[in-house]
């Protein structure tokens, strides 16, 4: 299973960007790590975390919008790089691309494990659009080719 999900991020990480292939490649790719983690992974129960440990996620992504934001409205780009920017140089290699590639993969997998007793639907439907959004902007739009 391995050996055949790093053949396949090989493969999907040599197609073009901005592509229909790139897209059908990540969302194909996705759509099968969220079904394996649903259906293959053990369930998993649920730690009690505090509730100030949500507020630190909601911070960071907050943070990040913002960053993101504010580098993309500020000019020269060389100055004011944008989360885009930064990952198309992490990006720039195959390898580098095939290995992000398996670790997003791994993480929808992860993410969309069976948890008991069962979370909101909201909160993981927008974990799971957030981490789709995550994939499609850095391996379909990703300029690094």
């Amino acid at each position: 299973m391995t050996a055949g999900a790093a053949v396949y991020a090989w493969l999907a990480t040599d197609l073009r960007p901005f592509t229909l292939p790139a897209l059908a490649a990540t969302l194909l790719g996705g759509g099968l790590a969220v079904v394996f983690g649903a259906t293959v992974l053990p369930d998993r129960v649920p730690r009690r975390s505090p509730p100030r440990h949500r507020g630190v996620w909601a911070g960071l992504a907050a943070a990040l919008g913002l960053w993101e934001l504010s580098s993309f409205l500020q000019h020269p780009r060389a100055e004011h790089p944008t989360l885009s920017s930064l990952t198309n140089t992490v990006f720039e290699s195959h390898p580098a691309r095939t290995l992000g590639l398996l670790v997003w993969l791994a993480a929808g997998a992860a993410l969309s494990r069976r948890v008991t007793p069962s979370p909101t639907r909201t909160g993981r439907a927008l974990l799971l659009m957030a981490w789709l959004w995550l994939g499609w902007h850095t391996f379909v739009r990703g300029s690094y080719l």
